[in-house]
């Protein structure tokens, strides 16, 4: 799905729900953070196209309870952002929520075409089945996994045919829903939008962070060679000279940001952690029954446990 319609989606979810334009920001600001685990060049891993990070990196549970050090409207952001990739289908690659665990799994126990594979092993984990490997070659180039073996079905798909209509439909339906909220039953909602500059400063500084990142990735992916797409090496050459400066002044924006919004982050932080203990029993709870969940799965000896 595309950028602005996270943002857009996120922005309305933080407005319609909370009635602050303030939370919308954050909520929106955090919808911005999964897709930087595109194989921009700050960010790339040295093998993009056969471990896929995309979706994964980014997309998880952990990146959400990192965001949420520093609001909780900012990890909801990002929670949204990973539920609507979950619900294209794995020809747009799906999201990987529980990412790197979901890598400890290496196999499927059925093939790409349904068929059980050979050597199953009872008392091992397998994911249920591989990628359908049809769908995959029709994916974005950078997507496809470059061999003839897909990868285990791990990641959250969802029923997304056409990722393009869903897309279109979450960005006009956000726009048409935050128009609806500010005009029903009055005009008094519009009154939201009257805050002097300075509170606006934090989010400028926030949005140019994430638009200067970005703007600075797509000048890098323009450098390398994309399939079905031709770019003139005039271009390219411009472009080159500009994308790490670019990139720089994004990181002064964030730093501005973390500066200008440093106070709210302080209270979130005191807020969080006044509850400390309650949130390691939690974690230690949490990690308990996932390890003896496990365990006890892979005790059986006849056959072997699907994930």
């Amino acid at each position: 799905m595309e950028l602005t319609t996270h943002a857009v989606f996120a922005f309305a979810v933080g407005l319609i729900f909370f009635g602050r334009l303030d939370i919308a920001f954050l909520v929106a600001l955090g919808a911005l953070v999964p897709d930087l685990d595109r194989e921009y060049w700050f960010v790339r891993m040295r093998k993009y196209q056969e471990e896929q990070p995309h979706r994964a990196r980014f997309h998880n549970v952990f990146v959400m309870a990192i965001g949420y050090l520093l609001s909780p409207f900012f990890a909801l952001g990002i929670f949204l952002h990973a539920l609507q990739d979950s619900f294209t289908t794995v020809k747009d690659r799906g999201c990987e929520w529980f990412y790197p665990f979901t890598r400890f799994v290496k196999r499927g126990r059925f093939d790409a075409e349904g068929k059980e594979e050979l050597n199953i092993e009872a008392g091992k984990v397998y994911f249920y089945q591989e990628d359908p490997k049809g769908i995959v070659e029709h994916a974005d180039a950078d997507l496809q996994e470059p061999d003839d073996r897909p990868t285990p079905w791990r990641r959250v798909y969802g029923f997304a045919l056409n990722s393009c209509l869903l897309d279109r439909g979450f960005l006009v339906g956000s726009i048409l829903l935050v128009s609806i909220w500010l005009v029903t039953p009055d005009l008094s909602h519009v009154a939201i939008f009257e805050e002097p500059c300075s509170f606006y400063y934090p989010f400028i500084a926030g949005f140019a962070f994430f638009g200067l990142v970005y703007l600075a990735g797509e000048l890098d992916r323009r450098d390398r060679p994309v399939p079905l797409r031709v770019i003139p090496k005039t271009m390219i050459r411009r472009k080159n000279i500009f994308k790490k400066p670019i990139f720089a002044v994004g990181l002064v924006f964030f730093v501005v940001w973390l500066f200008l919004f440093r106070l709210e982050i302080t209270a979130n932080l005191e807020s969080l952690f006044a509850n400390w203990i309650t949130i390691i029993l939690g974690i230690v709870a949490v990690a308990t029954v996932a390890f003896i969940s496990i365990k006890l799965g892979t005790s059986k000896k006849d056959s072997p446990v699907i994930v």
